[in-house]
């Protein structure tokens, strides 16, 4: 692969070799974690050892990749856990893994409820009444890693800048409308990646973890709808349950 003049006006030849290299990384194209020579990109890009350097060092700092004297460079692999049920959104699930968490708004529009019949039938709303929209594609050091579908009622968000959309939600939620979330009815299946979903993500046959939720307000008022489309190997959900004193009590009568 060689950059032209043409492309080096554009954008600066190594964050074009980043951005390739994102995409192959994403892809699985180095299933053994481990990542060619700078002397074989060099070879590959066709460019100078210190344009591919200034590359790699630059998906060092964002934690994609990681150096190890005498064995090579490897890629870090991201995983997210999340536990069912734990009111606690993308952003936050991505800072915990020491992540840069990424959102890029990809549809936005508002309905009225009569045009959503069964997302009216959540909100419990009807008629003319508000409902937002969004499709976001979201990512880890920059590495695309799930689309999120999500819809809100009107009746509790009375105001949603669209760009807000490119950060937390939830902070934004709580911060600027006082809502503080409380997630409920988790439904979770595995599924294979529709065209458009393979495109977004980047990916060509890995599996997907779709997992579709409802939040509530603290006083129990359903406000969001949100269907999430996770790389199956980026994330994994853990159910946990609460140890009750008065189980061990009762343990002999079973």
């Amino acid at each position: 692969m060689r950059y032209n003049k043409c492309m080096r006006k554009k954008t600066p030849i190594y964050k074009e070799i980043r951005a390739d290299l994102i995409r192959e990384i994403v892809e699985g194209k180095y299933s053994n974690n481990q990542l060619p020579t700078e002397v074989e990109f060099c070879e590959k890009y066709k460019v100078s050892r210190m344009t591919v350097n200034k590359a790699l060092t630059m998906l060092v700092h964002e934690g994609l990749i990681r150096r190890t004297p005498g064995k090579g460079t490897f890629v870090n692999t991201i995983e997210i856990q999340k536990k069912i049920a734990e009111p606690r959104g993308f952003s936050q699930d991505i800072n915990m893994i020491g992540a840069n968490p990424g959102s890029k708004v990809l549809e936005f529009k508002m309905l009225q409820a009569r045009e959503n019949e069964e997302i009216a039938r959540i909100f419990h709303v009807e008629g003319d009444t508000l409902i937002y929209y969004f499709v976001r594609l979201r990512s880890a050091n920059g590495a695309p890693v799930a689309i999120t579908r999500t819809y809100l009622s009107g009746e509790v968000v009375k105001e949603l800048p669209q760009q807000t959309l490119e950060q937390s939600l939830y902070t934004y939620l709580k911060n600027e409308l006082g809502i503080i979330p409380k997630c409920d009815d988790y439904q979770l299946r595995a599924r294979n990646a529709t065209k458009q979903e393979k495109t977004w993500l980047g990916t060509t046959d890995e599996p997907i973890l779709e997992v579709r939720h409802i939040s509530y307000t603290q006083s129990d008022i359903p406000f969001e709808y949100n269907e999430s489309a996770y790389l199956g190997s980026k994330f994994f959900y853990v159910s946990s349950s609460t140890y009750h004193p008065r189980f061990k009590e009762n343990e002999n009568e079973s």
